[in-house]
């Protein structure tokens, strides 16, 4: 009889504090973003002209909530991307929308691809038109079962479907959270999400409920402690040595030979369970622990491949950081010191800065790039193509390499907006005299269409996926066999 009950406080502390944690991640970035609209506002002319574009650009580089923004007038429409390349797509046409008006214009908020939200601002002169970054869901997906939860954005009794509802099952409404001043995010469940999540925890709860009872204790609410945050797991997954890297080559298909390798993060739970990066490192970022976590990974690339890095080869390991860490003096010594004291070259470690958080000081920034490729680092741009800041540091920073993002990958042979910008790209990068690599490639048909366009270094399933060191040294080794014969 104490089932069920006990089940459902369990999952809905647990969602309480997690919305908690999304609440806190997100609050402050989608309450800059109508700051960082009034900015643009202000200076668009509101006719696509070059300066308008700039100004797009501008936002999307220093915003940290806004992923894709379109300008549409009465003459026409521009983006990041110049003037009538559209990026923007009605994917979800029949979507409830949420309208909200302020005193100096009105907006809809709707649904979009990928756990986004599209938000459509109305003004005299046009429309803005804005994606925000993806929403984190409460839960893994290996947390819970399939289509057992679902997350809305509310104002009032209007509802929006981030995750949506799934299926015929009821779904029970969990809890709520503040969104700022006017929406909130909700959390649903079926029974069957309920009893997935909270299994573990039931034997245990009903156990200390029976035994309160026995000793005469009055039972006046269910208590749990509370799970330590996600920050203080980190933390604790770094003392355990519970992250390992992963590697993925990135092969020469002029040769067949593979140049390098990507280094890709995951963190593996004490029951085997593989973490995607995308769970911890939003976090990790926000709360400074990223470097930590790069400097552990930097350390174990270096413990597993200490003898193929001193060897005299072409081969050189590559590793994700964010624009902060290429501000950091901190960051550039530790680096420095690292590979001089473990005599290991500097062309033998790459870095590949990501654009999930802009740069602050791109002429701190400058000066600790050329530093490192000075000393014989070299610096990639990742996601390239992605709107969050490229073309400035292409024409600001000393990177040498574009790596050009799967979305785009994935349009090839498609009619998809999407591929005349990889085509733009790759021209953008040969004029800048940039060495280029495709990421993401699955067939044999995205190898030829490259291929045509002499891109030639690649990266994706159709060559090899991420892999632990264990199975990767194999894969080198062979590759090394094979070529040296």
């Amino acid at each position: 009889m104490s089932a069920q009950p006990i089940r459902y406080n369990l999952f809905k502390n647990e969602v309480e504090k997690r919305l908690e944690n999304i609440h806190i991640f997100y609050q402050e970035r989608y309450l800059d973003v109508g700051r960082e609209l009034q900015d643009l506002i202000t200076g668009l002319n509101f006719t696509c002209t070059q300066q308008d574009i700039s100004l797009l650009r501008e936002t999307i580089e220093q915003s940290t909530g806004i992923q894709l923004l379109e300008l549409q007038t009465e003459t026409g429409h521009c983006s990041v991307y110049g003037s009538n390349v559209p990026l923007i797509k009605d994917f979800d046409k029949d979507s409830t929308v949420i309208g909200h008006d302020t005193v100096a214009f009105s907006y809809n908020v709707a649904p979009y691809h990928n756990h986004r939200l599209k938000l459509h601002y109305r003004l005299p002169e046009a429309s803005l038109i804005l994606i925000t970054e993806p929403i984190q869901h409460v839960f893994t997906q290996s947390e819970v079962c399939n289509n057992c939860t679902a997350m809305t954005l509310s104002k009032g009794d209007e509802e929006i479907q981030v995750y949506p509802k799934q299926g015929t099952d009821h779904y029970f409404h969990i809890a709520t959270r503040a969104f700022g001043p006017n929406f909130a995010f909700n959390v649903y469940a079926t029974e069957e999400g309920i009893n997935y999540v909270t299994t573990n925890d039931l034997l245990i709860t009903q156990m200390l409920l029976f035994f309160m009872l026995l000793s005469g204790c009055l039972l006046i609410g269910l208590y749990r402690t509370p799970e330590r945050t996600l920050k203080d797991m980190i933390a604790d997954g770094l003392l355990k040595k519970e992250f390992i890297p992963f590697y993925q080559p990135i092969i020469d298909t002029k040769s067949g030979r593979m140049t390098c390798c990507e280094v890709l993060i995951r963190w593996q739970r004490p029951n085997g369970e593989l973490i995607s990066p995308n769970q911890f490192i939003p976090s990790a970022e926000h709360n400074g622990q990223i470097k930590l976590l790069t400097v552990y990974l930097l350390e174990m690339v270096i413990d597993h491949f200490q003898d193929e890095l001193i060897a005299d080869s072409e081969f050189y390991a590559s590793i994700n950081v964010t624009p902060q860490q290429l501000e950091d003096d901190e960051f550039l010594n530790t680096t420095i010191n690292l590979l001089t004291e473990r005599k290991i070259p500097a062309h033998r470690l790459a870095f590949e800065v990501t654009e999930r958080i802009p740069f602050k000081n791109l002429s701190k920034a400058r000066s600790i790039i050329q530093q490192l490729t000075d000393f014989g680092i070299s610096i990639k741009l990742d996601d390239a193509g992605t709107g969050y800041g490229g073309f400035s540091y292409l024409q600001n920073l000393p990177i040498d390499t574009l790596k050009i993002d799967k979305m785009f990958i994935d349009t090839i042979g498609t009619n998809d907006v999407k591929s005349n910008i990889l085509d733009s790209i790759i021209l953008f990068a040969k004029h800048a005299g940039l060495k280029v690599i495709a990421e993401g490639v699955e067939t044999q048909d995205q190898v030829e269409y490259l291929h045509q366009r002499d891109i030639h270094l690649m990266q994706g399933f159709h060559f090899a996926k991420p892999m632990p060191f264990k199975e990767f040294r194999e894969y080198l080794q062979q590759d090394l066999r094979k070529f040296s014969r």
